[in-house]
């Protein structure tokens, strides 16, 4: 089984890659699963996935907060891992999910980290379409690595943290504590088509008078901006001149 969350599609198509391959099922991380707060059924023999990108150094709140409440039935030391997918480094992040999952008795055997094209576009621009291409087929390359390791249950580390790992700590406090929500707004080039509050993961998004507003658990995956077809969503100052990013297979 293959929990993930993804805001522009880098850790769902590692998800879904992961799942043709060892034939395993996929579930995907919403504030909807969240509330539905099921109990998930365990196989035998069938590994726990764990797919998610890193957000400041840190797991995505949503992310968080749905592994707090996972309630699996049937675990018997089952092969677990994670693959976390990021633009820069991983730093510590996955002290955390191990923190979390040792509190359910849960070994965390495998940690995986993936290269892929950075989306903050709320702090710099994305890469242009030829990098984009060099570094998603590296990521095919890094992936077939990983799914090797995956599939024969190896106990391992295979991550990039970075040089300046030790701060995560204080981005990841930084990351809980600030309101994501307070600068996001839409131009006048906004049509009303409420994809945006249909598809926020977090329903942290609402239209009010025919315009999106922003508020609560927001989780800071920017699936609005890179998602809206008007590109009329925009963050603070910065954002109106920049590219938008949505995940495309390095063929496309």
């Amino acid at each position: 089984m293959i929990f993930y969350f993804s805001g522009t599609g880098n850790s769902k198509h590692i998800a879904d890659k992961i799942a043709n391959s060892t034939g395993e099922r996929i579930v995907s991380i919403c504030e909807r699963a969240i509330k539905k707060n099921e109990t998930y059924d365990l196989e035998k023999d069938e590994r726990i996935g764990f797919v998610f990108p890193v957000y400041w150094y840190s797991m995505p709140t949503i992310v968080e907060k749905f592994i707090n409440q996972l309630n699996l039935s049937g675990y018997e030391k089952q092969y677990a891992y994670a693959v976390t997918t990021y633009g820069i480094a991983a730093g510590n992040v996955m002290d955390s999910l191990t923190q979390i999952l040792k509190q359910k008795q849960v070994e965390l055997s495998g940690i995986y980290g993936i290269k892929m094209v950075d989306n903050y576009v709320v702090g710099y621009d994305i890469v242009d379409k030829n990098k984009q291409r060099i570094i998603l087929s590296n990521a095919e390359l890094e992936m077939d690595k990983i799914m090797s390791m995956i599939e024969r249950r190896a106990n391992t580390q295979y991550i990039k943290k970075g040089v300046i790992a030790f701060v995560t700590p204080v981005t990841r406090y930084a990351y809980r504590k600030t309101d994501h929500t307070k600068k996001f707004f839409a131009t006048a080039q906004c049509n009303s088509c409420k994809e945006c509050e249909r598809s926020c993961p977090c329903n942290s998004i609402h239209m009010r008078e025919g315009r999106p507003v922003w508020a609560g658990d927001c989780t800071f995956c920017l699936k609005c901006i890179h998602n809206c077809r008007q590109s009329a969503i925009q963050y603070g100052k910065f954002t109106a001149n920049r590219s938008r990013y949505q995940y495309k297979e390095p063929s496309q």
